[in-house]
């Protein structure tokens, strides 16, 4: 029965379990015995011999072994027995992995293996050119890309301290008939990743002095991500620059200078994700219920050694400074705030940091989860609110208006509103009084010509003569007869004052 062909991203997911994963020291023991490696040293020395055994298995196209280790290591991290096998025990100080077993020996040594042709798209690796490496380079998992196909092999960048070193990738479609999907949709891409290292799952890592090159086109690109933020630089999409045609060899060039590691460069047809899509994957995933928010904050409140109080949250995003479409937030996190999956994601996908923009806390993806309470608080609330008020017990309001004091009427500056007919005398003669603000009247400004020779007494218009307002009417007592008005005092003489300390002219100069 024949096996079938082994995928990279099943040796990627198995490289992933065994580096990455719980497996403890007596069970990584039983797989290195099960497969005649040695069972002494530490964890680590276990983990290398199983993971070169992968390697060999996946660079010789091996599926038999392959997929018996992909067996005992499932069944091993299950808790399940796996079955010895009837062989020798292997030697207490083997040079390698290379030890003997029952199985052929050419399962172990790659070189001794009978030729037979390569799975499409993978070169046999048993014959490697100066400056390739073996298909050992893993690199961690991200929602928006699934590496598919390995195209071509593994280089390996030497240290270049003083010099600048320039490595050439040839792809041709003949070659890699995978790449025929990118032809036909636009959810498959050609990307270029780079590492410092083949140990473990690696970031994306470029060398600080660096440039691409595709058909002799360079690639505008962000090959040093954010600053002192490892991880956060993503791989080059270098679909657009390559001629998928049978016969067309396709070059890429990779330059760098100034480096004092080796770095490791392969180019892979991967399978991307929207984000979009990745917030449909949000919406249908995890959820964080409300009856656990509010239960959560009753016990924050209860709890002797913490002083809580009502607390203001906001229903924007702190990324966006938009209102929350839809909230989620990290499982870790122990904040009510949540901010909005598609401006995270957005951002993620620029520039992969997986933090939670609140606490700074891990959030991956895979730990995101959509907040029942606050998207119950949106569903309620009108579109327009920016917050609400969060009690003890759990229960939110909208936040109180603030009183808006009454607006005072605007103060005229038109002298009429100062100038007022308020007393009448004993004699029935009508005197002006000056209100207080009358004297800051003349503060204003210098008078006109003609504002000056009008009469000393009552003026019957206001001085600037634009109020709307009708002048109050001057009372005349008619009982009175004319004698009794020669008695009364004459009116003061207002062509004595100054304005601003000038003397009032009458008459050009001449007063009667």
């Amino acid at each position: 029965m024949s096996q079938r062909p082994v995928a990279y991203q099943e040796v990627n997911a198995l490289l992933r379990q065994v580096q990455v994963g719980n497996l403890l020291v007596r069970q990584l023991q039983t797989i290195c015995g099960n497969n005649g490696l040695s069972r002494g040293g530490v964890k680590a020395d276990l983990r290398n011999r199983i993971v070169n055994l992968i390697q060999s298995a996946y660079n010789t196209n091996d599926a038999a072994l392959f997929y018996k280790l992909k067996e005992e290591i499932e069944a091993v991290a299950a808790g399940k027995s796996i079955p010895q096998p009837n062989s020798l025990p292997a030697p207490p100080h083997p040079p390698s992995y290379h030890a003997t077993s029952a199985m052929p020996p050419w399962q172990h040594h790659p070189a001794q293996r009978p030729s037979q042709p390569p799975y499409p798209g993978r070169p046999n690796q048993a014959s490697t050119s100066s400056g390739t490496h073996p298909n050992s380079l893993v690199f961690k998992s991200s929602p928006f890309y699934e590496p598919i196909t390995l195209l071509g092999k593994v280089h390996e960048c030497d240290a270049m301290a003083h010099h600048r070193n320039t490595v050439s990738v040839p792809i041709r479609l003949s070659d890699h008939p995978d790449l025929e999907k990118c032809v036909s949709g636009k959810e498959y891409r050609v990307m270029l990743f780079c590492a410092d290292s083949l140990s473990g799952p690696q970031d994306v890592c470029f060398p600080h002095s660096s440039e691409l090159k595709v058909n002799g086109g360079e690639i505008k690109a962000n090959l040093r991500g954010l600053k002192k933020k490892p991880g956060s630089t993503r791989p080059v999409d270098i679909t657009d620059s390559l001629r998928l045609r049978a016969t067309y060899v396709n070059n890429v060039e990779f330059t760098y200078a100034l480096t004092n590691k080796k770095f490791y460069l392969a180019i892979m047809l991967c399978k991307i994700a929207k984000a979009e899509d990745l917030v449909a994957r949000i919406r249908n995933g995890k959820r964080i219920l409300k009856a656990t928010v509010v239960r959560d904050l009753i016990n924050k409140s209860n709890d002797p050694d913490i002083e809580t109080t009502a607390q203001v949250m906001s229903l924007k995003c702190p990324l966006s400074y938009m209102r929350l479409s839809l909230p989620c937030r990290g499982v870790g996190c122990n904040h009510v705030r949540c901010f909005d999956a598609t401006s995270y994601l957005q951002l993620q996908e620029q520039g992969p940091q997986w933090v939670c923009p609140i606490c700074n806390g891990p959030a991956p993806f895979d730990q995101l989860a959509v907040d029942e309470y606050v998207l119950d608080i949106l569903s309620k609330t009108p579109r327009d609110l920016e917050q609400v008020t969060i009690g003890l017990n759990g229960e939110w309001k909208l936040p109180e208006s603030p009183r808006v004091a009454p607006r005072r009427s605007t103060a005229s500056f038109d002298l009429v509103d100062d100038l007022e007919m308020s007393s009448t005398n004993s004699v029935g003669v009508s005197k002006s009084s000056v209100t207080p603000s009358r004297s800051i009247a003349p503060s204003l400004g210098t008078p006109s010509m003609s504002d000056t020779r009008e009469s000393p007494a009552i003026p019957s218009r206001p001085a600037g003569g634009t109020s709307s307002k009708r002048p109050a009417p001057a009372v005349i007592d008619l009982t009175l007869s004319s004698d009794d008005e020669d008695s009364a005092p004459p009116a003061p003489k207002r062509q004595q004052l100054s304005f601003n300390g000038v003397q009032n002219p009458r008459f050009n100069g001449y007063y009667p």
